[in-house]
């Protein structure tokens, strides 16, 4: 059986009441529950589902609209934003995504912004990186091959060998792109059932391949390396998907 996809946002704190509410919030957005130009939801229309005061609402809106979801108008009120002025590449506005509608081709569009971005830092990480950011990729590497399959260690571990050629690539513009990316890897590693072991190995020897490119300073090894990795990501996350999809419908006969 797979495990549930949990949301995992990262700066919102489950236990604070505006937290809650910005959830809520974002996730009827990306639903389309609240539709763009529409009114925002208040704090009287929350009420059956929790229990909303003035400040957590405010400060709710308030976090929403930095990541583009919400625009306040005058004398119209807090309006839903369109989509293009969503900041799709914030880790919450993905998370928000992904438990409200991880639907093949926004998976698809977040997989080729990888299949873009991290064949060119495997490069650049090949090329520049120092005694210290190999230390990072083999110990996040030792930490994949020790614990168990897709547990939480182990995700941790991936997590942090692709944040490792990121930051060995000393390009601070490309690393403003790595929260996206470990976004979307941490959404699709916990798709997968922790007993799965043909694609954990199979990502295994993926990861190895790449962190070995970068180790013989081979920058066109590491990137045609990564791109597989990448592309072997992909269809594993669609099958799996794919897999969620059929389940759905006789879990809920």
């Amino acid at each position: 059986m797979q495990r549930p996809v949990p949301a995992r946002p990262t700066r919102l704190n489950p236990d604070r009441l505006f937290g809650q509410v910005a959830h809520r919030l974002a996730v009827a957005i990306i639903t389309g529950a609240a539709p763009a130009g529409g009114l925002l939801p208040n704090e009287d229309d929350l009420k059956d589902e929790i229990s909303v005061s003035r400040t957590a609402y405010r400060e709710a809106v308030k976090f929403l609209s930095g990541k583009g979801l919400v625009e306040a108008r005058p004398k119209s009120g807090t309006r839903v934003a369109p989509r293009e002025a969503w900041n799709l590449l914030d880790p919450d506005v993905l998370a928000w995504h992904f438990e409200a509608d991880p639907n093949e081709k926004f998976i698809r569009d977040l997989f080729e912004l990888r299949l873009f971005v991290e064949p060119s830092a495997a490069r650049l990480a090949a090329q520049r990186r120092s005694a210290a950011d190999l230390q990072r990729i083999e110990t996040a590497f030792r930490g994949m091959c020790e614990n168990p399959p897709y547990a939480e260690p182990t995700v941790s571990a991936d997590l942090a060998f692709h944040e490792a050629i990121f930051a060995a690539t000393r390009n601070p513009p490309l690393q403003c792109l790595a929260p996206a990316v470990c976004a979307t890897i941490q959404w699709s590693l916990f798709l997968k059932a922790p007993d799965d072991r043909f694609f954990f190995t199979a990502s295994l020897i993926d990861h190895e391949r790449v962190r070995d490119a970068i180790v013989q300073c081979d920058g066109e090894l590491a990137a045609a390396r990564m791109s597989g990795l990448v592309i072997d990501s992909l269809n594993s996350t669609l099958r799996l998907l794919a897999g969620r999809a059929q389940l759905e419908p006789a879990e809920g006969a």
